[in-house]
């Protein structure tokens, strides 16, 4: 019965591109065994937790990245705390450097579990943190990589029709990480290493300030080889999906002069991949995507970080200039998903099994989440004391002009429009077309899922 007692699950959206439809699809998992699933932005998922009228449930933190006292104060507000870390990539094979300096230290022993994609990166996390149990630290995979396979592909039918209607010709989908785009961005995030989260070592500041540094060096390196793309009758249209962490007011500017090159940031990647016709990239996630997806792909191996070992530039064909490209635009798709080597490699960072990796992380939540309760709401006098409460501390920060060191980008890269009601219920209905979700919308940006 909707509005009975149930246990919950907080669920914060960081970058709805990424993250969106796969914690729809384990939202929907979760509700089919008896949660009450909210789901919404950190800010609004915050805001409630931090009002409702009871100590239950969890919160199902999206990674690393929060202060000690953040992860304190939510321990006294729900039953546990959960990670499902979205930017441990199954791409990335070294991957301890980046694990470490996920977590403040001291933050891990607030936390009842961490999901990782795959038995690599559970390695590396029982390797370097510390803190907590690593019977804790579960290897259940990706509800995003659920979501790559074509058992779900149908629910981007719709979206692929229209990206055709705009695009009919075959085009090349360039998937962008570069991540420092613009000097000012190479700057800030050089700062934020030394200012923000957990402390680190000066041998990991230097790596990660390299790694920054080589990205906007390739960024200009391949800005300026774009027009010879452009000028090339025998290179078809290119779409460009910059990262959410970019500056796409950059990538704009770069290819104003340009008339078969485009920069588009719309929706999620997955029905840009599946409607493209070949897919590049520098050895980022969306390889992985691609290959799940069945599509042909490369990499730029000239405009990649030479020294990042990831799994994308393992499975894919290298590209080095414009006459290899042409190549490989006119060779059949060679790549084979069954190819063992391949096989091999994918599920050494990819948890694949029989069950989808939504459905293991909600039955496992199921032991977490404590007491059946009524449904949260926001308390007003609450609420009314936590909004004076944040607009005092931003008015001292402003006065003591104290900075967060976090680089300021448009909200839209994170967020786009927002998380909105009928998305919802268009995606749930695609995606289980026989179960009847109940869906609200408590206020905005915050949905209420219940089956």
């Amino acid at each position: 019965m909707i509005n009975s007692k149930r246990k919950e699950v907080y669920i914060p959206i960081e970058i709805k591109p990424r993250e969106f439809i796969s914690q729809l699809l384990l939202g929907a998992e979760l509700a089919k065994i008896g949660f009450r699933v909210y789901l919404g932005t950190k800010k609004a998922i915050d805001e409630l937790v931090e009002n409702k009228n009871n100590k239950q449930g969890v919160y199902l933190y999206k990674g690393g990245g929060g202060t000690i006292n953040k992860f304190k104060k939510l321990s006294k507000l729900v039953e546990s705390i959960a990670v499902l870390d979205q930017e441990i990539s199954p791409n990335v094979i070294d991957s301890g450097v980046i694990i470490k300096n996920r977590f403040v230290k001291g933050c891990l022993k607030y936390v009842s579990r961490l999901y990782y994609v795959g038995p690599e990166a559970r390695k590396k996390a029982i390797e370097v943190l510390e803190d907590i149990d690593p019977s804790l630290i579960k290897d259940y995979g990706w509800p995003r990589v659920d979501v790559w396979k074509e058992d779900f592909h149908h629910i981007w039918n719709d979206q692929i029709k229209d990206i055709k209607t705009r695009f009919p010709q075959p085009f090349i989908l360039f998937s962008s990480d570069f991540g420092c785009n613009t000097e000012k961005l190479l700057s800030e995030r050089c700062l934020a290493l030394e200012k923000r989260g957990r402390k680190k070592t000066a041998q990991d500041i230097i790596w990660f300030k390299e790694i920054y540094s080589n990205n906007y060096k390739k960024f200009i390196e391949f800005t300026d080889f774009l027009p010879l793309l452009d000028a090339d009758k025998d290179i078809p249209t290119i779409i460009i999906r910059p990262h959410p962490s970019e500056d796409h007011s950059s990538w704009k500017e770069k290819v104003k002069n340009l008339s078969k090159i485009h920069v588009v940031y719309e929706g999620d990647v997955s029905p840009w991949i599946l409607a493209s016709e070949w897919v590049l990239h520098r050895g980022c996630t969306s390889a992985i995507e691609a290959a799940i997806s069945r599509k042909k792909f490369a990499m730029l191996s000239n405009f990649s970080v030479k020294y990042i070992n990831s799994l994308a530039s393992i499975i894919s064909p290298k590209i080095s200039d414009i006459d290899s490209l042409k190549i490989w635009i006119n060779q059949k798709n060679e790549f084979k998903p069954d190819d063992t080597n391949i096989c091999n490699s994918l599920k050494n960072y990819i948890n694949f099994s029989n069950k989808k990796a939504a459905e293991k992380i909600a039955k496992d939540l199921l032991t977490l989440s404590g007491e059946e309760v009524l449904a949260s709401d926001l308390s007003n006098k609450k609420h009314n004391n936590q909004k004076f409460k944040k607009l005092l501390l931003k008015f001292k920060n402003k006065i003591f002009k104290k900075r967060d060191f976090v680089p300021k980008l448009p909200k839209k890269n994170k967020l786009q429009d927002g998380i909105k009601l009928f998305e919802c219920k268009y995606f749930l209905k695609l995606m289980y077309q026989n179960n009847f979700y109940s869906i609200s919308e408590p206020k905005k940006d915050l949905i209420k899922i219940e089956l």
